[in-house]
C-alpha cells in the first residue's frame, strides 16, 4: 500500500491553554456547534457538486482483512472551545501557513499540542477534562497518487468512532461530516487525495445537543475526540463492500445471505466458500451490485458453551476478503429465549465502554473488560447505552459471550424533532452494518429509559420496524422504565411492548424507590413475551463498610443487602429470561455530586459498581457470583481477577 504516515514532532501544549479553557464549557454551550455552510459564495457549482457526492458511502465492512495504514498515533491537535474555526472568519479547516511578510492567520497547529489517536482528548490534558466543545486533529500522511490510479485502486479514510459532530477535510477541502459518537463512517479520498503529502484534518465537536443522540442530559462522562481506530483503506476499483453471511431465522443449517460489491463495474460474479466444510458457492451480482447467497451445511451451532467460528472467504475476480463468522439461531416463542432451539437464561451485567478512567479504546482494554464479566459469570452483556467498539463485539464472539447492543436513544430525546427519524435510521443502520456477521449480538437495544407519548412511541415502533428489515436474523428489544406498585402487583403498560420481541426493565426498588411490599411478595403480570430485567442496583464506595439498611450509608453492606432482596422478588418472576445488574464497574458521571461517589482526582462516579473503578470486588459482587453458579455459570469464571486485592 504506497501510503506513508509522516509522524509530528511538537511541543507541548502552549500556556494560555489553560486561561483560555477556563470558561470553554460555558463558552461551548452558548456558542453551538455552527456547520461549515455548504453553499458558500465563493465556491463554484462543480465544487458544490463534488461535496455532495462525497457524503458518508456505506461503510466497508471486515476492515481488518483489508488492505490498510493505520494512522493511529500522534496528531497535531488545536482547542476551538468557540467553534470559531468552522466558519468563514477564523476558516482552521482551510488549513493554511503564512507565506509573506504581512501575512498571517490567528490559528496553528506546529510547535502546538498533540493527541494520541484513538483515545479521548478529555483525559489527555488535565485542562480539557470537562471540555465540550471543539478540537481539530491534523495527521499528514504521504500516497503514490499516480501509481494508485494506474492501478486502478481507490483510497477510503476510515473512523471507527468520533464524539460526536465530525467535519472532515484534506488538504483544505471538505470531504463531509458525520453525527453520532459511537459508529463507523467513511470518506473516499480517490479522486481527492495528491501525489506526496496530504493533510488530514478532522473537526471533532463533543458539545451536548437538544437535538442529538443522545441530547443534553445523561449519566455517563461526554468523552470526546476521535476515540476509535482510524485508518487508510485501499481497494480495488470494483470491490466488495459488505455481506451478511447468516442462517435464516428458521434454521440451524440454511444460510440466507448475501454480497454487495461496488465500484466502477458492480456486476460481477461472486464466491463463498468454507473451506471445513468443503463449501463453495458460486453466485452473480446483478447491475445494482446484489449477489443472494442460499445454501445449507452442517454447521456446529456457536454457542457460549463452544464458541464455534469457521473461516468464510468472500470473493470477487478482483477482490477477496475472509473472516471467522458463528452461526446461531435466536429466536423467541411465546415469553421463551431460544438459542439454537433451545431456552437460556441469560446471566448478564451492564457495561460502560470505559476503563482506568478514559474511554476504553483498543483490543487489550476490551480484554480486561471481558474478562471481568467472565469472572462474574455471565454469559451476556448488554452494552450500555451506545455500540462499543468493534474489539469488544469480535472478542465477544471468540468468547462465547452474547450481547445486546444499543443505540443512545436515551432519556430527554426530541422525538417531536422533524430530523430526529432521520438520525435515529442511519444509527441503526451504521450499528447493524458493522455487526450483523457477529454471533455474540443477539439483540438490537433500540431505547432506554424513554417516556411513553404519541411521537416517541411512533418513532420507536417504526425503529423496531426498521431494525427487522435490515437484519431479520436477530432480537429487537428496549430497556423501559420499571413499573410501580398497585398493591403487591407490578404491571407493565407501556405501549411499546407491543413493538419488541424481547422487553427490558429497568427497576430500582430499595434504592430510589423503597419496598412497599416485602420483595419476595412482588406479583408480576405476565405480557406473553420475554422479560429481562435490564438494570437494578445501588451505590455503594469500596471498603466503606455500614448498616444494610440505611441507603445514604453508601456501604458494601447495605448494597449486598440490597441484591439479595432483589433476588428474593426475581425469584417469583416465572417469565424472567435473564438479568443485568447495574452496572459492572463504578464509571465517570459529572452529574455524581456526593463526597462518596469521588475518585481519586476529584470527579463525579456512579458507584453502583460491582467493581470498583480500580476492579477491586465489593459484597455484591459475591452475591451475583453466587446466583449465577445457581444458573449453571461454570467453575471456570472463579478466576481472581488481576486487580483484586
Amino acid at each position: 500500500m504506497a501510503i506513508r504516515a509522516r509522524p509530528v514532532r511538537s511541543a507541548g501544549a502552549p500556556r494560555w491553554l489553560a486561561l483560555l479553557l477556563a470558561a470553554a464549557p460555558l463558552l461551548a454551550a452558548a456558542q453551538g456547534y455552527t456547520a461549515l455552510p455548504q453553499d458558500r459564495g465563493d465556491r463554484d457549482d462543480e465544487s458544490a457538486a463534488a461535496e455532495a457526492a462525497a457524503a458518508p458511502s456505506p461503510v466497508l465492512t471486515n476492515l481488518p482483512a483489508r488492505q490498510r495504514r493505520s494512522l493511529n498515533g500522534e496528531w497535531q491537535a488545536l482547542v476551538d472551545p468557540y467553534a470559531s474555526g468552522i466558519g468563514e472568519w477564523k476558516a482552521v479547516w482551510k488549513d493554511r501557513t503564512a507565506t509573506g511578510k504581512t501575512d498571517f492567520y490567528e490559528y496553528g497547529f506546529d510547535d502546538g499540542l498533540t493527541l494520541e489517536v484513538p483515545g479521548d482528548f478529555n483525559t489527555q490534558r488535565p485542562e480539557l477534562m470537562y471540555l465540550e466543545g471543539s478540537v481539530w486533529y491534523r495527521k499528514a500522511f504521504e500516497h503514490d497518487a499516480a501509481g494508485a490510479r494506474r492501478g486502478g485502486r481507490r483510497l477510503f479514510v476510515h473512523f471507527g468512532g468520533a464524539n460526536y459532530r465530525t467535519d472532515v477535510f484534506l488538504n483544505g477541502e471538505k470531504l463531509g461530516s458525520h453525527e453520532g459518537g459511537f459508529t463507523p463512517f467513511q470518506f473516499e479520498l480517490t479522486e481527492r487525495v495528491r501525489d506526496g503529502e496530504n493533510r488530514l484534518l478532522v473537526h471533532v465537536n463533543n458539545e451536548r445537543r437538544k437535538d442529538g443522540i443522545p441530547a443534553q442530559g445523561f449519566d455517563w462522562f461526554n468523552y470526546g475526540g476521535l476515540t476509535r481506530d482510524v485508518d487508510l483503506v485501499e481497494t480495488p476499483a470494483t470491490y466488495v463492500q459488505d455481506y451478511s453471511i447468516q442462517l435464516a431465522p428458521d434454521s440451524l443449517q440454511r444460510v440466507d445471505g448475501w454480497v454487495r460489491v461496488a465500484g466502477s463495474a458492480p456486476q460481477q460474479p461472486v464466491r463463498v466458500r468454507i473451506p471445513e466444510l468443503d463449501l463453495d458457492v458460486r453466485a452473480q451480482a446483478g447491475a445494482d451490485g446484489r449477489a443472494r447467497i442460499r445454501f445449507e451445511a452442517p454447521f456446529e451451532p456457536w454457542s457460549p458453551e463452544r464458541p464455534k467460528l469457521y473461516r468464510v472467504h468472500v470473493s470477487t475476480p478482483g477482490d477477496a476478503l475472509e473472516e471467522d463468522i458463528g452461526f446461531r439461531s435466536i429466536a423467541v416463542r411465546g415469553d421463551e429465549i431460544l438459542l439454537n432451539g433451545e431456552p437460556v437464561f441469560l446471566r448478564g451485567v451492564n457495561l460502560h465502554e470505559e476503563i482506568d478512567g478514559r474511554r476504553a479504546h483498543s483490543e487489550a482494554d476490551a480484554q480486561r473488560l471481558l474478562d471481568q464479566a467472565v469472572a462474574l459469570g455471565a454469559n451476556f452483556l448488554r452494552l450500555a447505552h451506545y455500540p462499543h467498539n468493534e474489539h469488544l463485539v469480535r472478542l465477544a464472539d471468540r468468547m462465547g459471550l452474547l450481547l445486546w447492543q444499543e443505540l443512545p436513544v436515551y432519556q430527554g430525546l426530541d422525538f417531536a424533532d422533524a430530523d430526529m427519524r432521520a438520525r435515529l435510521d442511519a444509527m441503526l443502520a451504521e450499528m447493524i452494518g458493522r455487526d450483523r456477521n457477529r454471533a455474540a449480538v443477539v439483540l438490537w437495544g433500540i431505547a432506554n429509559e424513554t417516556s411513553p407519548g404519541p411521537e416517541r412511541d411512533a418513532a420507536l415502533a417504526a425503529l423496531a420496524q426498521r431494525s427487522r428489515r435490515l437484519d431479520p436474523t436477530r432480537l429487537v428489544g428496549a430497556a423501559l422504565y420499571g413499573p410501580g406498585f398497585d398493591g403487591d402487583t407490578l404491571t407493565i403498560g407501556d405501549p411499546l411492548v407491543a413493538a419488541l420481541d424481547v422487553v427490558g426493565v429497568n427497576e430500582y426498588f430499595g434504592w430510589y424507590t423503597p419496598w412497599p411490599v416485602e420483595p419476595g411478595q412482588a406479583v408480576w403480570t405476565p405480557f406473553g413475551k420475554p422479560l429481562l430485567v435490564t438494570e437494578f442496583g445501588a451505590g455503594a464506595r469500596h471498603g466503606h463498610r455500614g448498616s444494610e439498611d440505611v441507603a445514604s450509608a453508601w456501604s458494601e453492606d447495605f448494597q449486598a443487602a440490597f441484591y439479595r432482596k432483589q433476588l428474593r422478588m426475581l425469584a417469583g418472576i416465572p417469565f424472567l429470561r435473564g438479568v443485568a445488574p447495574w452496572v459492572l464497574v463504578d464509571f465517570r458521571s459529572p452529574v455524581r455530586l456526593h463526597p462518596f461517589q469521588r475518585g481519586a482526582h476529584g470527579h463525579g462516579y456512579n458507584r453502583k459498581g460491582l467493581l470498583s473503578e480500580d476492579g477491586e470486588k465489593k459484597q455484591a459482587w459475591y452475591v451475583m457470583r453466587g446466583y449465577y453458579e445457581e444458573w449453571g455459570a461454570p467453575a471456570a469464571a472463579e478466576a481472581t481477577l488481576e486487580n483484586d486485592q
